[in-house]
């Protein structure tokens, strides 16, 4: 065989694979849930079980359709002005990630007077 007929052969060869390894690559799943929040309004009191901060929460991805289960709360951060950024984390099974926070006031803390 000659040199001519290797180079051609090993060029098929790669091109197939790389044929083989976009049509995977591009079957992927690289899409991240959808966080909702549910319209109610919230207060945030020190220590509150995370079950609350959940309540109403859900989780939707295009592929793996509710996963709701995965949701956890990631952080909850004071911003020292009487109100806490909750933020949320989402999975699904490609192991894509979605993050959501909202901002809560926290109970017993006075309203700011727009005025002052």
């Amino acid at each position: 065989m000659s040199t001519k007929g290797l180079t051609i052969g090993f060029f098929i060869a790669d091109a197939a694979l790389i044929a083989v390894c976009a049509f995977f690559y591009l079957q992927m799943d690289r899409i991240a849930p959808v966080i909702t929040l549910p319209d109610t309004e919230q207060t945030y009191t020190t220590g509150t079980d995370t079950d609350q901060l959940l309540e109403g929460v859900t989780a939707y991805d295009s592929h793996d359709g509710d996963v709701t289960a995965s949701l956890l709360i990631e952080k909850v951060t004071e911003t020292g002005n009487g109100e806490v950024i909750v933020t949320y984390a989402a999975m699904d099974s490609s192991n894509n990630v979605a993050e959501l926070s909202r901002i809560l006031k926290t109970a017993g803390h006075p309203a700011s007077n727009p005025e002052d």
